[in-house]
């Protein structure tokens, strides 16, 4: 009986084993991800070493161009991504573009952490500068970049100015500047102060969800160290056994880990970038598409980098131990050893 007790504990404590070495991973990936995923400065840091910021007007042209082709309004539908880029450039300069992605950052994971109920972007950098100068300058920009006017056009330009997109002479355009203000000054208007990032009620419901399991990833560590006090339970008996039941488990979750740390980005990456190719209009997109690429990389490497250090050094733990269990067995074999050579001289 007691040794098919001893055989059943023997396969419980490595069945904990196992188990402390899945749910080990899974947890150095969880509560990294909770504590560096949701901090605004990982990506932050992550668009800054992508160079992300200096290709963002390129690449919200290209947005632009494609959302207002399906636009009612004319001229908007003839606007190429240059010329959208361009008046993003005028309108917003880079220092403008990084403040306001940053803070929309910012609003989302401050509401994602329960910070706030409201997360929202403003958009008083840009009416200001639709009704300043600067809207003025995007608006004759973008006019001078399109081809000379027909005759035919400029007929419709007198009745109707706005609704052709052309360059007509100078003269007639400096007439045109009253209209062109006033027309900016109704975008303005248009617009609001603020639009909220939190979207609609099904939208709040998920991240509601996402709060919920935050604070599961959280107290993901506590589920292995369950099961290596399960392993300590059914098989430690001595200091020699707890080294050597919890040296292995550690040194397998330390070795995988760090090798998932330190080079799991690739195919992360790839999977990633993958789903957001096939939910994007802009699949086709190279400099979307490399953009894209590298924000993820940088932003993984800045979540899973320290999951890698953690894991080196738990391999170093498990591996310290395992040193001490081979000492500790060299010991007591020299000591039977002594002991066997002490007993023969005995008997002879």
């Amino acid at each position: 009986m007691n040794l098919l007790s001893h055989i059943l504990a023997r396969i419980i404590a490595i069945l904990c084993a196992i188990l402390f070495i899945v749910t080990a991973l899974a947890a150095l990936v969880l509560f990294n991800l909770e504590q560096h995923g949701l901090n605004p400065n990982t990506y932050k840091q992550a668009l800054a070493n992508g160079n992300f910021y200096q290709s963002l007007p390129s690449l919200l042209g290209q947005v632009l161009a494609v959302d207002e082709s399906k636009s009612n309004t004319p001229y908007l539908k003839q606007l190429t991504s240059d010329d959208w880029t361009m008046v993003i450039q005028t309108l917003l300069p880079p220092e403008q573009l990084r403040a306001m992605t940053e803070e929309a950052i910012t609003q989302i994971l401050a509401y994602l952490n329960g910070e706030t109920n409201d997360p929202h972007l403003s958009l008083l950098p840009l009416k200001e500068r639709l009704l300043g100068p600067a809207g003025m300058t995007a608006a004759i920009s973008l006019i001078h970049t399109q081809p000379d006017c027909t005759t035919e056009q400029l007929a419709q330009l007198i009745t109707s100015f706005g609704q052709v997109l052309c360059n007509p002479p100078q003269n007639m355009l400096n007439l045109a500047k009253p209209i062109i203000q006033t027309q900016l000054n109704s975008i303005a208007a248009a617009l609001p102060d603020q639009t909220s990032l939190a979207g609609t009620d099904a939208s709040s419901l998920r991240l509601r969800n996402i709060r919920l399991i935050r604070s599961m990833m959280q107290l993901s560590p506590l589920i292995p160290l369950a099961f290596l006090f399960g392993v300590t339970i059914f098989a430690v008996r001595t200091f020699k056994g707890w080294m050597g039941w919890w040296g292995w488990p550690l040194l397998f979750v330390g070795v995988i880990g760090a090798i998932f740390g330190f080079g799991g980005n690739p195919v992360l990456g790839g999977a990633i970038e993958d789903s957001i190719a096939r939910r994007t209009q802009l699949i086709n997109s190279t400099q979307l598409t490399e953009g894209i690429r590298t924000v993820i990389n940088a932003a993984l490497r800045e979540i899973f980098q320290p999951a890698g250090w953690q894991a080196l050094i738990v391999a170093v733990i498990g591996l310290l131990m395992l040193i001490i269990t081979f000492i500790i067995a060299q010991q007591e074999k020299n000591r039977r050893t002594k002991s066997s050579e002490a007993e023969t001289q005995i008997h002879d």
